[in-house]
């Protein structure tokens, strides 16, 4: 029994022995726990300090660079290079991780750390001409229609049957967009490849190069005369005869919106570069002048309702030559005027149309066809009166696939003393175009044209044009 009771103390105090063991584990792991607590608290007190130290600094930083370009100490100049290159390094660390937003024109992008939107953009078209009838060694008619080298009279046999492949009128273009306190601030540059007549020749041509603030533009761009928005969809690039040349020339332009029983308006005023088309009998061709004394003067009025676009303008030119058998200057003044516009009928369907005339439209009608004036030996200098018209209808057949049918006439009161210039010029397009996405156009172009002397002599030119046009 004893040995019985010393068995019973023993496991007891064991049991003891155990339970304080445990105990103090719970209290070891506890104050390790609260220590770790404690240093977690101070080191996150610490990385505060650390941030808030790293700002003051980058602070007094920008602050010393900023002293430093205001005021430059010039007895110290090593710690202002020192800053200015600090302070490169920064801005082109930012201008790196800047985000490259949309710019305010559709395909722009804004420069980073500017208000300023640039873009750029173009396409590429390739042209296959199959035509009646060959203009000629090196000469535009054969890449476009124009309608003042078709041949009159006999064709040679060598000029039948001509197939043309030329990607001349592809473009590439930019154009800047910035917001200022004195308005707008736009310029645009663009350029093709019909810089010369030759067939395989691709010299780089300036088509516009302008700059505008505001309601003033300076540059090379479309005359004022021109209404651009009535300018028929064709494939080809010289437009309908009767259509206003689309004539890009350096000129200053005011543009001032308005409007009249809440229909916008605006009026343009131009003074653009001069030149004079003369036919010189003695010569019996065409020359030009292009000194003068005055700019040609342009003004024009836009509406701009819901319907459409309608334009009428006025034009004044000094009209100037320079006769072969005299030494006196010829000047004469003279003016014109143009109606021209779009108007919306069915859905997307547009009906376009360009109606011209005066003495001083010569130059500014069908492409290189009718002189401004007429000057003979004895001194008699005489403008040239013309008249010139387009219509033109573009139908949708649906979403991707459209049509244009276009008829155009021009026709100048011609002396008889000038039997082999021209009298008239008429043309036809029609067309299918096919745009399976918005930045490509395949389409096919029928074209007729008809060119007639004074004299009766008259040529036509049958062409069938495939063109594909890939937009970037």
């Amino acid at each position: 029994m004893g040995f019985c009771m010393i068995k019973t103390y023993l496991i007891f105090a064991l049991c003891l022995m155990g339970f304080a063991s445990r105990l103090h584990a719970e209290q070891d792991l506890a104050k390790l726990v609260m220590q770790l607590t404690h240093e977690n608290q101070s080191l996150k007190s610490q990385l505060g300090q650390s941030h808030a130290r790293i700002d003051e600094l980058e602070q007094q930083l920008k602050q010393s660079v900023t002293h430093s370009e205001i005021t430059p100490d010039p007895k110290n100049a090593a710690p202002v290079s020192v800053s200015i290159a600090s302070q490169s390094a920064v801005s082109r660390h930012q201008a790196v991780n800047a985000p490259v937003t949309e710019g305010d024109f559709k395909g722009s992008f804004k420069v980073p750390d500017s208000n300023t939107s640039i873009g750029l953009g173009g396409f590429v078209k390739i042209d296959s001409l199959f035509s009646s009838v060959g203009m000629g060694r090196d000469k535009f008619g054969n890449q476009r229609l124009e309608v003042s080298e078709i041949p009159v009279g006999p064709v040679p046999a060598a000029d039948n049957d001509q197939i043309s492949f030329h990607a001349k009128e592809s473009r590439f273009w930019f154009r800047s967009f910035t917001p200022s306190q004195w308005g707008d601030f736009n310029s645009y540059l663009e350029l093709d490849f019909l810089g010369d007549p030759a067939a395989y020749t691709y010299t780089p041509r300036l088509r516009h190069a302008y700059g505008s603030l505001g309601h003033f533009l300076a540059g090379l761009t479309w005359s004022t005369f021109l209404n651009s928005q009535a300018l028929a969809d064709t494939l080809d690039n010289n437009n309908s005869a009767g259509t206003l040349l689309a004539l890009r020339q350096p000129q200053l332009r005011w543009t001032q919106p308005f409007s009249i029983y809440s229909s916008p308006m605006e009026w343009l005023l131009a003074l653009e570069a001069p030149k004079t088309r003369v036919w010189d009998v003695t010569r019996n061709a065409m020359t030009t002048v292009s000194s003068s004394h005055f700019p040609d003067v342009v003004a024009r009025v836009n509406l701009n309702p819901d319907w459409g676009n309608i334009s009428l303008a006025v034009m004044v030119r000094q009209l100037q030559s320079m006769p072969t058998a005299l030494t006196m200057e010829k000047t004469q003044w003279s003016n014109a005027i143009s109606l021209a516009g779009k108007i919306n009928t069915v859905g997307p369907d547009n009906l376009r149309f360009m109606l011209g005339y005066g003495d001083a439209l010569g130059r500014y009608d069908t492409n290189n066809f009718f002189a401004d004036a007429i000057a003979n030996a004895t001194g008699e200098f005489d403008s040239l009166t013309s008249y010139s018209g387009m219509l033109a209808y573009q139908h949708w057949w649906n979403q991707s696939w459209r049509s244009s049918l276009v008829y155009g006439i021009a026709y100048a009161d011609q002396p008889d003393t000038v039997q082999t210039a021209n009298q008239q010029a008429q043309s036809l397009h029609a067309n299918l175009l096919w745009s399976p996405m918005s930045r490509t156009t395949i389409g096919l172009e029928y074209i007729y044209a008809n060119r007639e002397l004074v004299n009766n002599q008259n040529g036509e030119l049958q062409r069938l044009q495939l063109s594909t046009r890939f937009n970037f």
